[in-house]
């Protein structure tokens, strides 16, 4: 009488496992990448408000606000964002720079650490008049791959 098989082989069970192990080594390092990526919104949103202040304030008056100028746009801190500040370069162009506060090391993974910058760079000196704003400037600090598509 023939033995019919029933179950896996232990051959069939190694090859499952060792599938599941490079899925796994793939996955997630793409997945830490993701979260920090997730965790840049906060202050890319405070930077798109702050830049909406400048322009408006350009629109209005006609000239840029000067260096440190604290009451176009809030400058405080806020969740993962320390500080946003403004540099007045010249009567047209100037910077806005996101400090970004560290974000805490999760299972012994840093996944930002402190002194991170997100640096914008706004010219107002076109025929139109409108701001046009630049992502990555010289002080941008954090990582291009952890940056946004408009800003890499």
């Amino acid at each position: 009488m023939k033995r019919v098989q029933q179950g896996f082989t232990l051959i069939e069970l190694m090859i499952v496992i060792a599938i599941v192990g490079i899925l796994a080594a793939v996955a997630l390092p793409a997945y830490q990448d993701y979260t920090v990526r997730a965790k840049l919104s906060e202050p890319m949103a405070r930077a798109s408000e702050a830049k909406t202040s400048v322009a408006e304030y350009f629109a209005s008056k006609g000239f840029l606000p000067t260096t440190g100028s604290t009451d176009v746009f809030n400058t405080s801190a806020a969740g993962k964002v320390e500080s946003v500040s403004w540099t007045r370069t010249n009567v047209s162009n100037g910077s806005i720079n996101v400090l970004i506060n560290t974000v805490a090391a999760t299972n012994g993974i840093v996944e930002l650490g402190g002194n991170n910058t997100l640096t914008f760079v706004g010219n107002a000196a076109n025929a139109s008049g409108v701001m046009v704003w630049t992502c990555g400037g010289t002080g941008t600090t954090v990582l291009a791959k952890y940056r946004p598509g408009s800003c890499k």
